[in-house]
């Protein structure tokens, strides 16, 4: 089960903005490419927090959908392209919610991502799935969700 730190998203350490550095800059070029498969996209971000910071900084969330906005606008697919977003997590999805307010067409889930993410892989058949899956405690992510991965998708 994942811990809950009520000073974790106070603000945004060094270590958290290269982290999410690195997610913006590997996510922007996968999403860019893999829409040309023309099956829809289902991003899964399993321990999702806040979504962002109390000091105002974005955390992955805001920039992944930042990105697929900026995806979107560029592509050449006339419409076609789609792209699902689900954010999972077990302490803050009220605060995830209020946070991403402003986004249409997202799922967020309240719970652990142990919990439900059979449940929310079960729709993604035929799509292509990117699983974002960064928990603050690695104790609390239960590898053997990945080998019943297989037999959903």
């Amino acid at each position: 089960m994942a811990k809950k730190n009520d000073d974790f998203f106070v603000e945004k350490k060094s270590w958290f903005k290269v982290k999410d550095e690195l997610l913006g800059c590997y996510l922007k070029p996968y999403v860019a490419k893999i829409l040309y498969t023309r099956k829809p996209l289902a991003y899964v971000d399993c321990f999702a927090g806040k979504g962002k910071f109390d000091d105002g900084n974005p955390g992955s969330p805001l920039i992944a959908l930042d990105i697929f906005r900026q995806v979107l606008a560029a592509t050449r697919l006339d419409g076609n392209a789609r792209i699902g977003a689900a954010f999972i997590d077990l302490n803050y999805a009220s605060d995830l919610e209020k946070n991403l307010s402003g986004y249409k067409g997202i799922k967020i889930v309240s719970g652990a991502y142990e919990e439900t993410i059979e449940e929310l892989l079960k729709t993604k058949t035929g799509c292509n799935v990117f699983l974002y899956i960064d928990p603050y405690g690695i104790k609390a992510l239960d590898c053997t969700k990945f080998d019943d991965f297989a037999n959903i998708l």
